[in-house]
């Protein structure tokens, strides 16, 4: 059976006369999400109690993930000693942890209380009454004041004696004697206990094994690879070890340990802290309450990519490299013996050393989970981005080991050179491959020349046109390879969204790269060109583009025909433009005319009729009179011609190809 125990249960009291067992650690599981899963076992008879001692600052997660199994008993509960007990303890008492410290603070505390009082050779008994501070003298122009004990004798005498150095008290009431000695008793173990002891009550009625798990924070542990390659260049030895601390407080002993790779969501929350719930205090109600709020709430219960733009498959790896096996060299790793049981699980891969473990608190392990040999290659990886000229020396490893590596740093090493350079591995899950860079390879040397190309086609579909914008970006890069020996180059050119990408060289693709492979012989040069292209269309009803335009896309089409359709097209709006702008004249000098007019009758107006000036208005307003009829003439037949340059627009639109 398992269960976890609740954050406090209170034990009944006929567990007090059972005998307390200590359990040891069977196993521990550190995760790389900085926790160590830690199972104890113990055995245990009939009706029992489990004692454990933890440091005080691993009670939280204790609470929150204790887990027993117990197969043939049933949990009662689990108690241990709160957060606050030295707040709890000086609940109960008058005086507090500060005033305890101070003789003169904690006797005025104690009104009522029955004490005898002796200093300088005089002794008073009786009731505390007080404590005050007087001024007794000055001293370097500061008043200087003494505690004062105000007492009342058996007589009811009222007496006083100053509190000095020499002062000695005696508490005659004896159960004030016995608090003030817990409470000192408890604020000094309050200043030195680190450690709660937990008691786990178990019911049962016969011998049994009983385990124990909980989760609580550990140093993360770290991954260290040790990396030789093979004389061919196609194989590497791979041995990673784990960097592992105890920090528990406990020694290590003949303990399983496991190293999971994983990152788990880890939380933590303050359950040995005591909280108290802050109550809304309201107020007495007199007379007639307040009707209620009505309640208006309504309540209701990408065809599939090729394998090789993936990753290296092995058939890959086998036709690009040789394997041979390794011969014996000076450069080589020692075999560890010591490669971990290990086993995959959705979020993460265990690591089970295959012996048992010592280490004792405060020291720090390596020891090697994984030993054996992976497909690897050297690479040459150029990364544009950087501004540098020649690329980083890199391993592309292929993960067939059969389960995940995790992240850790790398040494590698060459078996007839010794160390060449440290890498970082991210986390490599089986059958997936990964690059890691060690060195720069100065002997191989690449430019990058890139050459924008912009171009627009146009086409005719039914009564639109049709612009297609084609931007490309061409870029060649320049391998000249090391006179010394062939490479294998990767060029990484950076993806941008929205264009479409092409080369010869494309091997495989990454979510911000595509990676371009080549092989350069020994002192040859070699170019790489990759093209990235984007293409726009915008479309425009033929009917709604001026003149001008359409001139100026003829030259950008895809065919004469089309281009001599523009053309035509154009010369018909050219033509209705001139048109309107006829109309537009004509409409403004009758709007003209027709404002002379105005004024002229304005003026006639204002002289007499038969006068020499009112006969020269009258003659004015009869010439523009026949001016304006002549330009309504004018209108019209400008009107016409417009209507009839508009009609044959429509009408070469209408008989474009495609359309009705």
């Amino acid at each position: 059976m398992t269960v976890t125990l609740p954050a406090s249960v209170l034990l009944p009291p006929a567990w007090a006369a059972d005998t307390l067992v200590d359990s040891h650690i069977d196993s521990i599981t550190l995760s790389r999400g900085g926790l160590a899963e830690i199972q104890r076992s113990t055995r245990v008879s009939a009706d029992s109690k489990l004692r454990l001692e933890v440091p005080l600052a691993q009670v939280n997660d204790i609470l929150k993930s204790l887990v027993v199994q117990d197969p043939q008993g049933s949990v009662q509960g689990m108690s241990l000693d709160g957060l606050a007990a030295v707040e709890e303890t000086f609940r109960r008492l008058p005086f507090n942890s500060e005033q305890l410290s101070s003789l003169p603070e904690l006797v005025a505390t104690l009104q009522g209380i029955q004490i005898r009082a002796s200093s300088q050779g005089r002794t008073l008994q009786g009731t505390v009454l007080g404590v005050t501070e007087r001024p007794m003298a000055v001293q370097d122009g500061q008043l200087v004041s003494e505690p004062v004990l105000s007492l009342m004798n058996a007589d009811g005498q009222m007496e006083v004696m100053r509190l000095g150095t020499d002062t000695a008290i005696e508490i005659l009431d004896a159960t004030m004697r016995e608090r003030i000695t817990d409470a000192a008793r408890a604020s000094g173990r309050g200043n030195t206990d680190q450690v709660r002891e937990i008691t786990i009550a178990l019911a049962g009625d016969s011998e049994r094994e009983v385990t124990l798990s909980y989760v609580v924070p550990a140093p993360v542990w770290k991954s260290a690879y040790r990396l030789v390659m093979d004389e061919q260049g196609s194989q590497a030895r791979l041995q990673a070890w784990g960097v592992i601390e105890n920090a528990s407080g406990e020694d290590w002993n003949d303990i399983s340990l496991t190293l999971s790779s994983g990152a788990p969501v880890t939380l933590t929350q303050r359950l040995h802290q005591r909280y108290w719930h802050q109550r809304e205090e309201v107020p007495v109600m007199v007379g007639a309450s307040a009707a209620p709020e009505p309640d208006d709430t309504k309540q209701v219960a990408m065809g599939a990519s090729p394998p090789q733009l993936q990753r290296f498959s092995q058939a890959r790896m086998a036709a690009d490299m040789a394997v041979a096996e390794a011969a014996p060299s000076p450069r080589s790793i020692a075999n560890s013996n010591q490669s971990a049981d290990t086993s995959e699980g959705t979020t993460q891969a265990n690591y089970r050393l295959p012996h048992a473990i010592d280490l004792a608190s405060g020291q720090t392990l390596a020891v090697p989970f994984i030993d054996g040999e992976i497909p690897a290659q050297q690479v040459s990886v150029f990364q544009p981005e950087g501004g540098r000229t020649h690329p980083i020396a890199s391993l592309q490893l292929v993960n067939d080991t059969g389960t995940s590596l995790p992240a850790g740093i790398l040494t590698v090493y060459d078996r007839d050179n010794g160390y060449i350079g440290d890498a970082q591995l991210r986390e490599l899950p089986d059958g997936e491959s990964r690059m890691v860079s060690f060195a720069a390879d100065h002997k191989v040397e690449i430019s990058t020349r890139s050459i924008p190309e912009d171009q627009t086609q146009i086409t005719i579909v039914d009564d639109t046109l049709h612009a297609i914008h084609t931007s490309r970006r061409v870029t060649t890069y320049t391998i000249k390879g090391a006179e010394d020996a062939p490479r294998t180059v990767i060029i990484e050119h950076p993806r941008q969204n929205g264009w479409d990408f092409s080369s010869p060289e494309l091997d495989i693709t990454t979510p911000t790269h595509y990676r371009l492979r080549v092989d350069v012989e020994a002192g040859r040069e070699r170019d790489v060109v990759a093209t990235l292209e984007r293409h726009d269309t915008e479309v425009i009803a033929l009917a709604d583009i001026d003149a001008g335009s359409l001139f100026a896309w003829s030259g950008n089409a895809v065919d004469a025909n089309t281009a001599k359709r523009l053309s035509d097209l154009a010369e018909l709006k050219r033509q209705a433009s001139q048109a309107q702008r006829e109309v537009d004249e004509i409409t403004a000098q009758i709007k003209q005319s027709e404002s002379s007019q105005a004024r002229v009758r304005d003026n006639l107006a204002a002289v007499p009729p038969d006068s020499e000036l009112g006969q020269r208005y009258l003659n004015m307003l009869e010439n523009q009179e026949n001016r304006i009829a002549q330009l309504e003439d004018e209108q019209q037949k400008a009107r016409t011609a417009l209507r009839d340059r508009q009609a044959a627009i429509d009408a070469f639109i209408r008989q474009l190809p495609g359309t009705s």
